[in-house]
């Protein structure tokens, strides 16, 4: 009879986890309390640790809600001072001083953030620097977040092949550990487990209803397209910029854009005027960032014990454990630009709880994978030892047999973990609009209907970033200026 993981487990710990500090966070930022979380965060920060990446982008996103620019630039250098480091080393071989780490679960290897993490951090810089006048440095990290675009799938797929082979090496390793108890074809087994779970029905319904992720197409880096993970609102910021900043290519950025959605009124405006060559004059965009992105939480499952090639009677613990999104609310549906007595609609550029459902399902269609086979190399040490055991006619031998089968099941309950680490504090829709500038300069932002922002800006053109976290917060805006 299988033990539940409370059963074999006691969570007697005083320390305060990831989850209850992303927890705190969120807390503090939907009430508009940036500065609360600040200090608890940079020192998580300092520690370095797997956690540094993590810590260092929700450092820096705090900052900037601060306005604390040149903060708020330091530590986004410092979290790409860690993507870097991990370019040059896969987070799977960082993790390889852990014994048979892969074996364990996703939060022994440092946090390696996803393609979007790694857009954000430049697009943010982006807009301190342009705030702050420095409009050729955030040009820099504009065309870097591109780059970065543009990297997206290779990333993944390395990430993936990178840990399928730190997968294979740890099990046939663990595998390795016991000749005696340890059955030869476990590796096989985990693979044929793997198979029969992804075509079985009831495995998959479970996996779909609790998850959201479909075995059968989610999260499948072969059949993207471009259109499925390019960040619409980063591209339209950089094609809008680069042509304020006078800039050729501009119209190429916004081109994409209006490929991708040709209903938008707005980004077909922008590309016909663009491409005429001549610069606006006296407008004024305006971009809004609402509500926040997903957050990950963990849903515990045993593995179905059908699926499982081995004698079941053996088996103490089989359980695995699985993040899934929980999405977060808007702060409002809909804005509006009121100026001069004129009131404008935005319209939304990036929905992002799709964007990062999509790089979720790419990481999940792995995750799973691997707790899968995990769980299945986990319980053939439990099945070897009880197999041992029952066919021992010493009782000691047995006592000691079946005491080790036990210490099994216990280690693999306590490393049974889903990875819940994930940058919280990005958001979850974009909306964008451009008007001309009125002639009091005062431009009202209103989010359904209510009062949001009031902002002044001198002649000229310009470009008004707002985020919003929640309804409640104070909402964050930030003014480029160009000549």
């Amino acid at each position: 009879m299988m033990l539940s993981a409370v059963a074999l487990v006691a969570a007697v710990s005083g320390c305060r986890t990831n989850k209850d500090i992303l927890n705190d966070y969120e807390k503090a930022t939907l009430i508009g309390d940036y500065e609360g979380p600040v200090a608890e965060i940079e020192e998580k920060a300092e520690d370095g640790g797997v956690d540094e990446l993590m810590w260092r982008l929700h450092a820096g996103c705090s900052r900037y809600l601060l306005n604390n620019r040149s903060e708020a630039i330091a530590q986004f250098d410092l979290a790409e001072d860690v993507f870097l480091r991990n370019d040059a080393t896969s987070v799977f071989s960082q993790g390889s001083d852990v014994a048979f780490a892969m074996v364990t679960n996703d939060r022994v290897f440092p946090y390696s953030g996803g393609g979007e993490d790694r857009i954000f951090a430049c697009f943010y810089k982006a807009v301190d620097y342009a705030s702050g006048g420095s409009l050729d440095a955030a040009q820099t990290e504009l065309n870097r977040a591109a780059q970065h675009q543009d990297n997206w799938l290779w990333e993944r797929k390395k990430e993936i092949a990178d840990a399928a082979e730190k997968m294979t090496e740890d099990a046939a390793a663990y595998a390795r550990s016991d000749s005696a108890a340890i059955s030869a074809d476990s590796i096989a087994k985990s693979r044929q487990t793997v198979k029969s779970a992804f075509s079985d029905a009831n495995f998959s319904g479970m996996v779909k209803s609790q998850c959201g992720f479909d075995i059968a197409c989610d999260g499948n880096v072969e059949t993207l397209a471009r259109k499925d993970w390019l960040n619409r609102y980063v591209q339209y910021v950089t094609g809008v910029f680069r042509w304020l900043n006078g800039e050729a290519d501009a119209a190429n950025y916004l081109r994409e854009i209006a490929a991708l959605d040709p209903a938008n009124a707005l980004v077909k405006a922008d590309l016909a005027a663009a491409e005429t060559g001549g610069r606006p004059a006296n407008q004024v965009w305006v971009f809004v960032e609402d509500g926040l992105c997903p957050a990950r939480e963990e849903w515990r499952i045993d593995l179905p014990t059908v699926l499982i090639p081995y004698l079941n009677r053996y088996i103490l613990y089989a359980g695995m454990a699985l993040p899934y999104l929980r999405y977060r609310d808007a702060a409002s549906t809909s804005y509006t630009l009121s100026a001069d007595g004129n009131s404008t609609a935005f319209v939304e550029i990036q929905d992002f709880d799709r964007l990062l459902k999509t790089e979720f399902d790419v990481y999940f269609r792995n995750a799973l994978i691997r707790e899968i086979t995990r769980t299945v190399v986990k319980v053939g040490m439990q099945v070897a030892l009880g197999v041992v055991a029952e066919n021992t006619d010493d009782d000691y031998t047995k006592i000691a047999l079946q005491a080790s089968q036990a210490a099994a099941a216990v280690w693999a309950a306590s490393v049974t973990q889903a990875d819940l680490r994930s940058w919280t504090g990005l958001p979850k829709k974009a909306y964008a609009m451009r008007v001309e500038r009125p002639a009091s300069g005062k431009l009202t932002l209103s989010g359904d209907g209510a009062p949001v922002a009031e902002v002044e800006l001198p002649p000229g053109n310009s470009m008004v970033f707002v985020r919003r976290p929640s309804r409640g917060a104070a909402a964050v805006v930030k003014t480029v200026l160009f000549k």
